[in-house]
């Protein structure tokens, strides 16, 4: 899908900030509980300068985000979620800007839940397109596997996700996703 979009990352970047700027945070301040309605989504558009013929698929693949019908999404989920669709590049370059999007104190560290949640994300997006995707056994493997890795310092369950994003992107897992060989599809069991 991506080789049919037009936003850049740059414009991503832009969209993530102004959906920022809309979320509303969930009860007693909670940020695990930050969403977007809809209306607010198409103000974050138009303010980030999204092509007009993107549009209609972030649209579309925000009503796929929003999970009970409320016209709502939880708003970091579904822009890591999407932030694939501003590349054409390689499997290290779509993760890494996965990974800015989700960054958003920049502190480039990763812990093993931070790792999860974004390829989670990424692979519902690829569900909602049809695409193969990971099963949740999976993802879990390639972060324990990151994390248990020879070149991960032991500094507080954290790694700097520049210093990984080799190994990431090579795991075999992750190439078979990327590859479009994954094992799953949106709605088999």
């Amino acid at each position: 899908m991506a080789e049919h979009m037009k936003i850049t990352k740059a414009e991503m970047l832009e969209l993530r900030d102004a959906c920022l700027a809309y979320t509303v945070t969930g009860e007693g301040g909670d940020p695990t509980l930050s969403t977007i309605c809809r209306r607010d989504f198409h103000k974050a558009m138009s303010k980030a300068d999204v092509p007009k013929t993107d549009r209609e698929i972030l649209d579309g693949l925000f009503t796929m985000w929003d999970k009970v019908g409320e016209d709502r999404a939880d708003t970091m989920m579904f822009m890591t979620g999407i932030s694939p669709l501003a590349s054409v590049l390689d499997i290290k370059t779509k993760l890494r800007f996965a990974f800015e999007i989700y960054d958003i104190d920049r502190s480039e560290a990763l812990t093993p839940g931070d790792m999860e949640a974004i390829f989670a994300a990424i692979n519902a997006t690829a569900s909602y397109l049809g695409d193969a995707v990971m099963t949740s056994q999976q993802i879990e493997i390639v972060v324990e596997d990151v994390f248990k890795s020879p070149t991960f310092a032991m500094t507080k369950d954290t790694i700097i996700f520049a210093d990984h994003i080799n190994e990431i992107a090579s795991h075999p897992m992750v190439v078979q996703f990327s590859s479009g060989g994954g094992i799953m599809r949106y709605g088999s069991k």
